[in-house]
């Protein structure tokens, strides 16, 4: 059965970004170029010019595809789960997924310092990982609007955080333990309350963790740490 256009286009494409991938990861940005990259490919040179406009917008496309699946697993996690589970769960899950893609950070920074305009790059990345939990926000479940007015500040503080440990690889503890912890810091910034059901959930969740014991402690340094919120309210 004869291929159609489109066909032959996608896997062009799919080719090119899979060279450019390999490629980067192993030689680096500035040491990477189109000749090489249509050349593993196994395609023609000009080829490369119907699917990108340049090697930084092949990089953008990895970026995208990269925000793009961390965002379509999340958000399956958030229509599935309880709202303070799935905030766990889907700050978990986002370390999780982003943290072996280091080396795109590392290629994303290295386009920054050589080419001009490459910044926009990084601020369009970000954004796209800002706006899901800016609507997460918004959408209270019991319809009212956070405390704080200024939830894009919030949304890009806890993107920002969530970012970091991911690109450096740096986490203060555990992925559960850290999203954990960065699920208090989301849930105290927009005013949601953590009940002892949601406590109970996770200590659940927490059952399956690897770890025997800090999730366990965390949940309890948590727990201890609602209550005295609750009190001082």
């Amino acid at each position: 059965m004869r291929r159609t256009q489109q066909e032959r286009n996608e896997q062009t494409r799919g080719a090119l970004l899979e060279a450019g991938a390999s490629l980067l990861r192993e030689v680096g940005y500035a040491r990477t170029s189109v000749a090489q990259i249509t050349r593993r490919a196994n395609r023609a040179h000009g080829t490369f010019y119907l699917h990108f406009e340049n090697k930084r917008d092949l990089v953008s496309v990895l970026l995208d595809d990269m925000a793009d699946e961390t965002r379509r697993h999340t958000g399956e996690i958030w229509r599935a789960a309880p709202r303070v589970d799935a905030m766990w769960m889907g700050i978990r899950d986002f370390l999780a997924l982003i943290t072996p893609e280091r080396s795109l950070w590392s290629l994303l920074e290295e386009a920054v310092a050589l080419e001009e305009g490459a910044a926009s790059l990084r601020s369009r990345l970000r954004q796209m990982y800002v706006e899901p939990i800016l609507r997460s926000i918004q959408e209270r479940p019991d319809g009212l609007l956070p405390r704080d007015p200024n939830l894009e500040l919030v949304a890009n503080l806890l993107t920002s955080t969530g970012l970091y440990f991911a690109r450096t690889g740096n986490l203060p503890a555990s992925p559960d333990v850290t999203a954990l912890h960065l699920t208090v810091v989301w849930c105290r910034a927009v005013g949601q309350p953590i009940t002892e059901a949601d406590l109970a959930g996770l200590r659940d969740m927490f059952e399956v963790s690897q770890e025997s014991d800090r999730p366990h402690t965390a949940v309890a340094e948590i727990s201890g740490s609602a209550k005295r919120g609750a009190a001082a309210g």
